[in-house]
C-alpha cells in the first residue's frame, strides 16, 4: 500500500502551493484597491467573524472529532461504509442545526459583537456603522464553508486529498473577480468583497458536493429522512457520543487559538488605523510555508495516523511525526530566515503599488519580521497536534492552549507599549515557542516520540533531528549570505517579477545544494509501504 501520509502531503501540499498563490494575488488586488487603512481594516475586521467560528466549528472541531470515527469507519469491513455514510448524515444535520443558530444571533446582534470585537472603532460612529453593515453579509459564508469543511474531511478520509485542497482556489477567484467593482461610487468600498463573500462558499459547497457524491461517499440515501429519526441517532449513539466527546474539547480548542488571533485584533484597533491591515499582510505572508507545509502535514497525519494500522503502534505514530518534522524543518528553516533578512523587500515587491505606500511596507515588514522568528516552533507544532489529535488527546491541547493564549495576551498588552503592531506579533511568536516546548515534552513522555534511533535504516529518533537542524541551518545561512550580497551589489530592483525572479533563484540554490550535501528529505519522494 502506496504510503498514505506521504501521499496525503503531496497532494495537499501541491493544492496549498497553487492556493497560496492565487491568496497572494488576491492579496495583491485588495492592497491596490483598498491599500492598508481604514478601508482595508473594515473588510478585514468584518470578514474575521466567519472565518473565525468556521475554524471552530468547522475546519478544526471538524477534524478533530469527526474525521477519525469517519475514517475508521470507512477503513473497516465494507458494510460499515454504509454506516460511514449515516454517521456523516447526522453530523450533518448537527452542524447545520448549530449553524442556523450561530447566524441569526449574529444577525440580530452584531453591532454589539463588532462593539466587542473592535473597540478602537466605537468612536468613530460612521466607521462602525460601516462594519456592522459589512459583516452582516460577511457572515453568510459561514454556513458554506463550514458544509464544505464536512464534505472535504470526508474526502480526505478516502484518501482523495485534492478536491478540498483545491476549494480555496475558487475562492480566491472569486474574491479577485469582485475586486473589479469596487469603485468611488461606493460609500464603503468592500462592499463588492463582502457580498462576494457567500457567493464564494455557495460555489465551493457545490463543488466539493459534487465530487463527493462522484466517489459515492454520498448517495441518495444521505438524505433520506429515516438517518435523522431517534432510531437511527440511538443506533449511533456511540459513535456520536464519541464524535461529541472530541468535539466539545475541539471547540474550546479551536476556540482559544481563534480567541489567540481575535485578540491580536482587538488590540490592533487600539493602535490605530491601519494597524489591523498590517499584521493581516505580514500573516498573509507566513501562511504561505505555514499553509503549504505545516498544514499539509498536518492533514495528512491526523488522516495517517487515524488509519487502524497506525493508530495503536506507538513506532509507527513515532516514525511518522520525525518524517513530518525533519520536513517541517527543511521548509520552515530557510524561510524563516529568507523573511527577516529580506522583509522589506518582499512586501514591496507583492503590495507596494496603488493605495498600498511605502510606509506600509515598512510597518508590514516589521510585523512581518517578528512572525517569522517562530515559524518553525508553530509548523512543528502543527504536526504534533495533528497527532493528538488523530489519538483523541484534545485535552491536552487545550491545556496547552489555554496557556499560550495567556501567554500571549499578557505579552501583547507589554509588548505593544514599545514595538506597536509589531509587539503584538512578537508576543505571538514568544507564545508559540513555550508552547512548542510543552508539546515536545509531553509527546516524547507519552512514547509518541523517540529520543533515539533505534533503527539505523529509518529516521526514527530526536537524535538524528537535532543534527539535522544544524545541517540546514547551515545550508540556510550561506543561501542568505548569497542572495544577500546578489541582492544589494547588483541593484536588483523591486516589484513582483524581480521578486519572483529573486524566489526562484533563492529556492534552486537551496534544492540544489540539499541535495548535494544529502539533507533534501528524501521521504517527499519515497514510496515505500507504511
Amino acid at each position: 500500500m502506496l504510503n498514505f501520509f506521504i501521499k496525503g502531503f503531496r497532494v495537499s501540499a501541491l493544492l496549498t502551493i497553487v492556493s497560496r498563490v492565487s491568496g497572494f494575488v488576491r492579496d495583491i488586488f485588495l492592497a491596490y484597491f483598498l491599500g492598508a487603512g481604514i478601508q482595508s481594516d473594515i473588510f478585514l475586521i468584518s470578514s474575521k467573524l466567519p472565518n473565525l467560528f468556521r475554524r471552530i466549528t468547522a475546519e478544526g472541531a471538524m477534524t478533530s472529532s469527526f474525521l477519525p470515527i469517519y475514517s475508521q469507519l470507512l477503513h473497516m469491513q465494507k458494510n460499515d461504509k454504509d454506516n460511514a455514510q449515516k454517521f456523516s448524515a447526522i453530523i450533518c444535520f448537527i452542524l447545520l442545526f448549530l449553524l442556523f443558530i450561530i447566524v441569526t444571533i449574529f444577525e440580530i446582534f452584531m453591532p454589539e459583537i463588532i462593539s466587542v470585537i473592535a473597540p478602537g472603532i466605537i468612536k468613530n460612529s460612521m466607521i462602525f456603522d460601516q462594519v456592522v453593515i459589512i459583516s452582516r453579509f460577511t457572515i453568510i459564508f459561514l454556513p458554506f464553508i463550514s458544509l464544505t469543511a464536512l464534505f472535504g474531511a470526508m474526502l480526505n478520509a478516502s484518501g482523495r486529498f485534492f478536491y478540498f485542497a483545491f476549494t480555496p482556489i475558487i475562492f480566491n477567484l472569486i474574491i479577485i473577480l469582485a475586486c473589479f467593482f469596487i469603485t468611488e461610487n461606493f460609500k464603503i468600498k468592500s462592499l463588492p468583497l463582502a457580498i462576494a463573500m457567500p457567493i464564494a462558499g455557495f460555489v465551493q459547497l457545490c463543488f466539493i458536493f459534487y465530487f463527493a457524491k462522484k466517489f459515492k461517499l454520498i448517495n441518495k440515501a444521505f438524505f433520506k429522512l429515516s438517518n435523522f429519526t431517534k432510531n437511527s441517532f440511538l443506533n449511533f449513539k456511540t459513535y456520536i457520543s464519541k464524535a461529541f466527546k472530541r468535539f466539545l474539547p475541539a471547540v474550546f480548542t479551536g476556540g482559544i487559538f481563534q480567541i489567540n488571533i481575535l485578540v491580536d485584533t482587538i488590540l490592533a484597533t487600539l493602535v490605530g488605523f491601519g494597524a489591523v491591515s498590517f499584521l493581516y499582510y505580514a500573516d498573509r505572508i507566513i501562511q504561505l510555508p505555514l499553509g503549504i507545509i505545516g498544514v499539509s502535514l498536518g492533514t495528512a497525519l491526523v488522516s495517517s495516523v487515524s488509519h487502524p494500522k497506525v493508530i495503536n503502534n506507538d513506532n509507527r505514530i513515532s516514525d511518522q511525526l520525525i518524517r513530518a518534522i525533519k520536513i517541517s524543518i527543511y521548509f520552515s528553516v530557510p524561510s524563516m530566515l529568507s523573511l527577516i533578512f529580506f522583509s522589506e523587500f518582499i512586501i514591496s515587491g507583492l503590495f507596494e503599488r496603488g493605495s498600498f505606500q511605502i510606509e506600509s511596507v515598512k510597518s508590514v515588514a516589521l510585523a512581518l519580521s517578528m512572525y517569522s522568528l517562530g515559524l518553525p516552533f508553530i509548523m512543528i507544532i502543527k504536526c504534533l497536534q495533528s497527532v493528538f489529535i488523530a489519538l483523541g488527546q484534545l485535552k491536552k491541547i487545550l491545556f496547552i492552549s489555554i496557556i499560550q493564549l495567556s501567554l500571549n495576551i499578557v505579552l501583547s498588552i507589554i509588548l505593544m507599549k514599545y514595538l506597536a503592531h509589531a509587539g503584538i506579533a512578537l508576543a505571538t511568536t514568544i507564545s508559540n515557542f513555550f508552547a512548542f516546548i510543552i508539546y515536545i515534552i509531553y509527546t516524547i513522555k507519552k512514547k509518541k516520540l523517540k529520543m533515539k534511533t533505534l533503527d539505523k535504516n529509518k529516521l526514527d529518533g530526536l537524535d538524528n533531528i537535532v543534527l539535522y537542524i544544524l545541517k540546514i541551518l547551515f545550508i540556510s545561512f550561506i543561501m542568505i549570505f548569497i542572495l544577500y550580497q546578489f541582492l544589494y551589489q547588483t541593484n536588483f530592483s523591486s516589484g513582483f517579477i524581480y521578486l519572483s525572479l529573486f524566489t526562484i533563484l533563492g529556492v534552486l540554490f537551496y534544492i540544489i545544494i540539499t541535495y548535494i550535501t544529502k539533507t533534501i528529505p528524501t521521504e517527499l519522494f519515497s514510496k515505500k509501504n507504511l
